[in-house]
């Protein structure tokens, strides 16, 4: 499955043997009142194709967080004090060029560049390789199996969040938005279906229980320095490791004299690893989904956690070894009608031993604690003309350290990337929301104009960052093209 627009509501993974009825049911469902685009479902045996699509916005911020606080959202320290007020810009925040290729009627293979941001040396817009994996279809029965560059199973997947809630090109789900998890990792994956249940009624979609399950390096879009003969400093993100050697050479006369001796000590730079792992980059992240698909294909209810255990690490230097691992717990439903959408995703993520604790001279004992970023999300959508006009909506809650309490005796280290800048932890509280029309002047959908109001509000009631709270205020009129 190439889940890539965020936007696939499985119209390809029912079965050849559905009726017409079914598969026009599915087709409406897939074009109700959202910017449901489905680039890549593959093709019939025999046929390839080139595709892709892009979005952006005209952003007019009426008003920015004076201090440039938020974790990761995308304006974040726009309109910081000391900057032009109310900035405003044209920008594509996406491209995507993909190609599928079908072998034959097993094997199928799938390639994307894409654009996201990324700049090049000279600042100029820049592409990378997003996903490149092949599919064997049906592997046994009711299973496909995956391998290579291509979407986890943590949002991006059929039948998880970020499809189900459509609107990928107004904003990220909440997992993506505060990088709980990336959007594409190299690895394997096993999915399908565990089990059918097929109604008296055949014009119906059969109910269905589906799975994915998978595994992967953890490392985004970056490849595993030294498997790919990069070396530290090449351009891969994290931690690199050092090693240091000293060789003594000494050289002497013919009566035994000792006239010059020479150290020679030399450090040379070993691989770049994962940001969290800082020996060698062998751990694996295990992600699993499952979700159960009824009511003639309109809900949708899931669970999916992952794990990654990055082994022992040392804080500040010490001889102290502590285990470190992340681990993701997310339940979610979503309902979608012809008429109208709702749905919410509730997501936890934990540090184990996330933290680390220092505390003034005789004020407490220096330790680690866990640290737990946890968010909730509820979005909808619904139709005001089918197929010309409609509204949509989305409302977000996000901790990024739940186990933080404030004390003017202690700071933290915090391996957690959504940190506070004050030295005490992680104090935010963070809200978003985001609302707008979505307007499509033609039938195929392939083009949307969407006029929203992007919020973001941000409460802090301690530390440096002397703000009780503030916000990002943003009047955008976003648009999406696709061709295919």
């Amino acid at each position: 499955m190439f889940a890539v627009a965020g936007s696939l509501l499985a119209v390809g993974n029912m079965s050849a043997q559905q009726t017409q009825h079914q598969r026009d049911s599915l087709l409406t469902l897939q074009r109700n009142a959202i910017s449901l685009i489905d680039p890549s479902e593959g093709k019939a045996a025999g046929q390839s194709g080139f595709w892709g699509y892009a979005f952006g916005d005209y952003a007019y911020m009426a008003k920015g967080d004076s201090a440039g606080r938020g974790t990761k959202q995308q304006y974040k320290g726009v309109g910081a004090g000391g900057q032009a007020a109310k900035p405003n810009a044209f920008e594509i925040r996406r491209a995507y060029l993909g190609y599928d290729y079908t072998i034959n009627s097993h094997f199928s293979a799938y390639a994307l560049l894409a654009y996201e941001g990324d700049q090049d040396v000279q600042d100029d817009r820049t592409v990378y390789l997003k996903y490149m994996y092949v599919k064997w279809k049906n592997i046994w029965k009711g299973t496909d199996l995956k391998i290579g560059q291509q979407a986890t199973n943590s949002f991006a997947s059929a039948y998880n969040t970020e499809p189900l809630m459509g609107y990928r090109s107004v904003e990220k789900t909440i997992m993506d938005m505060h990088g709980m998890d990336g959007s594409s990792d190299m690895g394997l994956t096993l999915e399908g279906r565990l089990a059918t249940f097929h109604a008296k009624d055949t014009t119906k979609v059969p109910s269905f229980l589906g799975y994915s399950a998978m595994v992967g390096d953890n490392s985004g879009n970056n490849p595993v320095a030294g498997f790919t003969a990069q070396t530290a400093g090449s351009g891969i993100s994290g931690a690199t490791v050092t090693s240091t050697s000293t060789s003594t050479s000494t050289s002497t006369t013919s009566g035994g004299a000792t006239t010059t001796t020479t150290t020679k000590t030399t450090t040379s730079t070993a691989i770049a690893v994962n940001p969290l792992n800082y020996t060698t980059d062998v751990a694996k992240k295990f992600r699993g989904n499952v979700y159960f698909n009824t009511l003639n294909n309109a809900l949708t209810v899931g669970l999916y956690a992952d794990f990654i255990n990055y082994g022992n690490f040392y804080y500040n230097n010490s001889s102290k070894a502590y285990q470190h691992s992340v681990s993701t717990q997310k339940a979610y439903a979503a309902y979608n009608s012809k008429w109208f959408g709702i749905g919410f995703e509730y997501v936890m993520q934990t540090y184990t031993n996330g933290e680390y604790e220092t505390f003034k001279a005789g004020k407490g004992t220096n330790d680690t604690v866990n640290s737990v970023q946890t968010g909730f999300s509820v979005f909808a959508h619904g139709t005001i003309i089918p197929s010309v006009l409609n509204v949509f909506a989305r409302y977000d809650m996000y901790t990024p350290d739940t186990k933080y309490s404030y004390n003017a005796n202690e700071t933290f280290t915090d391996l957690a990337t959504n940190v506070s800048a004050s030295g005490n932890g992680n104090s935010y509280k963070e809200t978003f929301m985001n609302f707008g029309l979505d307007w499509t002047p033609t039938k195929d959908k392939k083009v949307h104009i969407m006029p929203n109001v992007w919020y973001y509000g941000i409460k802090n009631g301690y530390g440096s960052e002397d703000l009780g709270s503030d916000n990002y205020m943003l009047y955008r009129v976003t648009f999406l093209f696709a061709f295919n």
